[in-house]
């Protein structure tokens, strides 16, 4: 007897260790509620996709929401993925076991920043949170998910980012239907700014034609948009060409936000080039609070770098009341929202550094 129970140790220990060695039709699930939150989110990151559900640009637009530069979700792929591959040999088990355990850890820590520490609320991060604990029970049990998974996975992810991507530009940019038995029209030319409003433009990446120069349109809770106007300082020739007419614009519940980081660039010396480098080049921190719209710590925090900012707060209202009225002559919404003096535009990741010069 105690030769007998001494030879099924080794395999009690195994199967402790391990996975079975068969496929599940709830880890598959599983697996794919991880995999689409998780390409979705990237997207959203990356390509500067819409979300329909209020919160999550919030949440994964802050730097809880990257790893050197590299957004969390791109990593979680990774670990997904190996809960699809047939584990031909025992430590490929043990290795998939510790895929599905890192996920929930992960899920885990960052459920605790996102309700503790931002204090917000992301529904694709809950959800995937939710299936990466889950997983963690299942697959022990029930095993790994199917190989055609991932192949099912790509087939049905990229049509609908381009549906999603293509519904978005179609709000912000409504098509130009021509009536029946008429020949399309080419683009009209953007609307000329009365020019008593041309002042209300910022001059932030240099002077500006008033009849050349494009139309930038940014919003400070735009995560894009930050990253755009933080980049430009890197750029050599900023402020020494002609740049574009810029706008900001905020929502009801942010416009405050945006006051205050107004005022703080108001508050700097030298030129408007020279001011609004001062402030982005210390973006990064206030930029969680600005994104999460935490306008408590956000003023606590350009309190503390840029003392003088309180004392500008009234000029930034009046500047800021200006920009409600130049968006009005318009057309275009979004962030960013680049209209060319020849009628055409960019959107969202289009916009890029090298096209805010002429």
């Amino acid at each position: 007897m105690p030769n007998r129970r001494a030879a099924h140790e080794p395999k009690e220990k195994s199967n402790v260790l391990t996975l079975p060695n068969r496929t599940s039709s709830v880890t598959t699930s599983l697996v794919a509620v991880g995999l689409l939150t998780c390409i979705y989110l990237a997207a959203l990151k990356l390509l500067n996709l819409p979300c329909p559900l209020s919160g999550c640009a919030e949440i994964i637009n802050t730097h809880y929401g990257s790893l050197f530069r590299v957004p969390l979700p791109l990593y979680a792929i990774p670990l997904w993925l190996s809960l699809t591959v047939p584990a031909a040999r025992e430590w490929q088990a043990r290795a998939q076991l510790c895929c599905v355990l890192a996920l929930a850890l992960g899920a885990l820590a960052l459920m605790f920043i996102q309700f503790v520490v931002l204090r917000g609320f992301c529904p694709f991060c809950t959800i995937h949170a939710a299936a990466a604990i889950a997983a963690a029970f299942v697959v022990p049990k029930r095993g790994r998910a199917h190989a055609w998974l991932p192949a099912v996975m790509m087939a049905l992810t990229l049509p609908l980012l381009q549906v999603v991507n293509h519904v978005e530009r179609s709000r912000v940019e409504p098509p130009q239907v021509p009536a029946a038995g008429t020949a399309a029209e080419p683009p009209a030319a953007a609307p000329a700014l009365p020019a008593s409003l041309d002042k209300a433009a910022f001059r932030w990446l240099g002077d500006f034609d008033p009849q050349r120069s494009p139309i930038l349109i940014v919003s400070f809770q735009c995560s894009h948009c930050l990253d755009l106007l933080e980049e430009t300082l890197t750029r050599p020739h900023l402020g020494t060409l002609k740049g574009p007419k810029i706008f900001v614009y905020a929502t009801y519940g942010t416009s405050a936000d945006t006051t205050d980081v107004l005022a703080a660039i108001l508050s700097q010396q030298g030129s408007p080039q020279e001011q609004f480098a001062t402030v982005f080049a210390r973006l990064d921190e206030f930029r969680d609070a600005l994104i999460t719209h935490n306008s408590k710590e956000l003023r606590r925090r350009l309190g503390g770098l840029f003392p003088g900012y309180a004392e500008k707060i009234a000029e930034a209202k009046q500047l800021f009341n200006l920009q409600v009225v130049a968006l009005k002559y318009v057309p275009g919404r979004g962030s960013p929202y680049l209209q060319f003096p020849d009628g055409s535009s960019k959107f969202g990741g289009d916009v890029t550094p090298g096209l805010l010069y002429n």
